[in-house]
């Protein structure tokens, strides 16, 4: 969810302010930014720890490929029909 959050909200907030080669760019940062966001407050808010996730820095890698799969499907849903 936050992945496709993150997808459709980086369409419509940038797509008036970077064009070209430069969204190349901001859209993969605003979802690592987004992504390592998440990480932080899953890790330190809510107080996952390794006991939970079954590893060290397993937080970060558990669901890193789905958010990005699911990110790069809803930005270019989103970028194609808007």
């Amino acid at each position: 969810m936050i992945a496709v959050a993150t997808g459709v909200g980086s369409v419509f907030m940038l797509r008036d302010v970077v064009s070209g080669e430069m969204a190349g760019f901001a859209y993969p940062a605003v979802a690592f930014m987004v992504y390592a966001f998440t990480v932080v407050f899953f890790r330190y808010q809510l107080g996952y720890g390794e006991a939970q996730l079954k590893g060290k820095n397993r937080y970060i890698t558990l669901g890193v490929g789905t958010f990005i799969i699911t990110w790069l499907m809803a930005l270019i849903l989103a970028y194609t029909l808007f």
